[in-house]
């Protein structure tokens, strides 16, 4: 995830590039193996594989990673309004500016959490 702000002096432009080489080459990964007919083990040759690391005694995993959650409205694919989502990995997010961009797509952002929990604290006194 990449923070910044209207001056965009803080951001790791060096980062991004590099992640946006690495989205490409999985893009054009998943190109081939998207347009390959089946099956998909004769997508990659010998040629592709041969300097790929061995990974033994795996298995699926699952760790965290960045996202946000609240509640939406207008979302494309969600119906309703203020529904609880949590969204896909979170890349970019400026606070300052008011919006952050995920993996599937732009939010606007609005009031965040912790104003929400000051504001009930304060009311309830």
């Amino acid at each position: 995830m990449y923070r910044f702000g209207s001056d965009n002096r803080n951001v790791d432009r060096e980062g991004i590039i590099r992640d946006m080489e690495r989205l490409e080459k999985l893009l054009a990964d998943l190109w081939v193996v998207g347009r390959s007919p089946f099956p998909f083990g004769r997508v990659y040759n010998d040629k592709t594989l041969r300097n790929a690391p061995l990974l033994e005694d795996w298995r699926p995993a699952i760790r965290a990673t960045p996202c946000l959650v609240g509640l939406v409205t207008g979302h494309p694919t969600l119906s309703g309004s203020r529904r609880r989502i949590a969204t896909s990995d979170l890349w970019l997010i400026s606070e300052e500016l008011g919006f952050a961009r995920t993996l599937s797509r732009w939010y606007r952002l609005g009031t965040p959490a912790c104003e929400l929990g000051k504001d009930s604290e304060d009311n309830g006194r």
